[in-house]
């Protein structure tokens, strides 16, 4: 946070006035301070997907948005490979973790299973369960239970899970399962005029904090320095000094 200090004249906004029952007190109520709030924006574009209807340009030319390269489809663009992926990540054994007090990962006890479909509409009978109970404790997630290879690198489907207890470590794999019609799109790659130069939503710095001090800066001593002569010193503050006459 970025400390800003400025000083207010109080001169101003006390009462001087010749006569005035209200000569020397601070007349103003309240202070006006412009305080400038700053604005962080990302200038990297912002690109959305999105569908076009065929149009012409400006040469009456037929235009295919559906077309990348001529005559190929989105299908043309799916690759179908069984690729092994892996990557660190964070632990996930509270997904695979069951009620038992006294043991609460169980070997091959399918904490949870439920029924899903992959991208080709296939049922796939889903479970977590903890396949190894060592170093790395491994268990799978959203696994086929028909798998002969579940717990391995060689299971078709679902996560598979390697906690490590000697580095604190977890590894996670799972089989790839390509370019397909789940996550392959011919578009044009657009932009919204009112997103031009905009990536992300806006960020303000609207914190403001007014710290306006305890001590006062010798107030009796500078009040002398407005007084020039006897009777001055009389006037002030509606009597404010105790004058002894001898």
């Amino acid at each position: 946070m970025e400390l800003i200090q400025k000083k207010i004249l109080l001169e101003n906004s006390i009462d001087r006035g010749l006569n005035s029952p209200t000569y020397g007190t601070l007349t103003a109520t309240s202070f006006y301070i412009n305080v400038m709030l700053t604005q962080d924006i990302d200038d990297m574009g912002m690109f959305t997907d999105t569908d076009f209807i065929p149009n012409q340009n400006i040469n009456q030319e037929p235009i295919d948005t559906q077309l990348r390269l001529t005559g190929k489809t989105e299908s043309d663009y799916y690759i179908f490979t069984n690729n092994v992926i892996s990557g660190v990540t964070q632990s996930n054994l509270d997904e695979v973790k069951s009620y038992a007090g006294n043991n609460p990962y169980r070997l091959n006890f399918d904490v949870n299973s439920e029924v899903y479909t992959d991208y080709t509409g296939k049922p796939i009978n889903g479970v977590n369960r903890v396949t190894y109970l060592g170093d790395p404790i491994t268990y799978v997630i959203d696994t086929d239970k028909k798998d002969k290879k579940i717990g391995t690198t060689g299971q078709t489907s679902g996560l598979m899970y390697q906690d490590y207890s000697g580095n604190g470590t977890t590894v996670i794999t799972y089989v790839s399962q390509g370019w397909n019609q789940t996550n392959t799109s011919l578009s044009a790659l657009t932009k919204e005029e009112y997103l031009f130069g905009i990536t992300s939503t806006s960020e303000v710095n609207s914190d403001v904090f007014i710290d306006r001090g305890i001590t006062p800066v010798f107030e009796k001593h500078l009040k002398l320095s407005e007084i020039t002569n006897l009777g001055e010193l009389t006037r002030y503050g509606k009597g404010y000094y105790n004058i002894t006459k001898q």
